[in-house]
């Protein structure tokens, strides 16, 4: 169930749009600085997310400059940033350069599209998510794999994975760690396999 106005949820997928500074931070950069700055950010935001849990004063700071976007069953539990960061670098870790890139700007540019466009034009509702917010996901992570020198399976498959871990709802994961891991594996599978 969405707790946040349409407003609130629209600059929340702002800021998880803003993250693709960070893939495009990893092009500039190379990997191996990119993983080392990666478990630098990671860390940083789990210290952070801890101090805003279990402080008062954490909480207070927090609030006075993420409150409005933050959901209310987070709480008292991680935000979806400290995902970001941790999915983020689990693809800088686990897959080649190529594919890190992309699965994290699928998470980051294809998981927006999806919330925005379901959220703006969803009409077909199927369970929590919309067809229109799904195709949205899937068609933005399409043509960012087409600036890729990827095969046609591999150009789908990446997409198509990404849009099938942004439908489904995930009990005790997050769909920050889960978009770019499951598309990342997917499409090293495939690479893999020559297809």
């Amino acid at each position: 169930m969405n707790l946040l106005s349409i407003s609130q949820e629209r600059r929340r997928k702002l800021i998880h749009l803003a993250s693709s500074v960070i893939p495009l931070g990893y092009w500039i950069a190379g990997r191996e600085t990119a993983i080392i700055l990666l478990i630098i950010m990671t860390i940083v935001m789990i210290l952070f997310e801890l101090t805003r849990i279990n402080t008062a004063w954490g909480r207070r700071q927090y609030h006075r400059f993420f409150g409005s976007v933050t959901r209310p069953s987070e709480a008292r539990r991680p935000t979806g940033g400290m995902y970001v960061f941790l999915g983020y670098l689990l693809a800088a870790i686990l897959f080649a350069p190529t594919v890190a890139i992309l699965s994290m700007l699928f998470m980051s540019i294809g998981d927006t599209a999806a919330a925005l466009v379901g959220q703006r034009y969803g009409r077909i509702h199927i369970g929590h998510k919309t067809l229109e917010g799904s195709l949205a996901c899937f068609i933005v992570c399409l043509l960012l794999t087409l600036s890729a020198d990827l095969s046609p399976i591999v150009t789908i498959g990446g997409p198509a994975a990404a849009t099938i871990a942004e439908f489904i709802r995930w009990p005790l994961l997050n769909d920050n760690v889960v978009i770019p891991v499951f598309s990342g594996a997917i499409m090293t599978l495939l690479m893999t396999a020559g297809l």
